[in-house]
């Protein structure tokens, strides 16, 4: 069998998030935890890395049967992959297709790397501005601390 003859199958219903970076789905599979919907619903989940891509040269794809995402989960997307498409499936049909966006605000998903920051030491929810799109950056609400790319760590 050729490489060419492996393919995914279609999901009835769910989503998929396309035109990931390559090697970024595993993690966006982890921060969406997706592990723990595969052991409790049994619904197919499929993650595809390295796959040819036109525009992007090599891409990852994740499929998720009977699943939607809520708008902190497609800002974790939007953070780790802000070219990353995420379509809507019913009837085997894509009935919606969207760009994700990086929010002006990021609430909740990112720890400040300041380790005197209050959010560090206090039960303070983090809450972080987001000062530049590309390349990603963000500051800290409290702190003030600006950081970016690979400083950026999730809970």
């Amino acid at each position: 069998m050729k490489a060419e003859d492996y393919t995914i199958r279609k999901i009835e219903k769910g989503i998929v998030i396309d035109h990931i970076v390559r090697g970024k789905a595993l993690l966006i599979a982890r921060l969406l935890g997706l592990e723990h919907l595969a052991e409790e619903c049994g619904d197919r989940i499929a993650l595809a890395l390295n796959c040819d891509s036109p525009t992007m040269g090599k891409k990852d794809i994740i499929k998720v049967e009977n699943w939607t995402l809520t708008q902190p989960q497609l800002n974790y997307v939007a953070l780790i992959s802000p070219l990353a498409t995420v379509s809507t499936i019913s009837g085997y049909k894509v009935i919606e297709k969207r760009e994700v966006e990086i929010p002006d605000r990021i609430d909740g998903l990112v720890v400040c790397p300041d380790r005197y920051c209050i959010t560090n030491h206090e039960e303070v929810p983090c809450k972080f501005d987001v000062i530049r799109k590309e390349p990603i950056t963000l500051r800290c609400h409290y702190c003030e601390t600006e950081f970016y790319g690979k400083l950026i760590q999730f809970k």
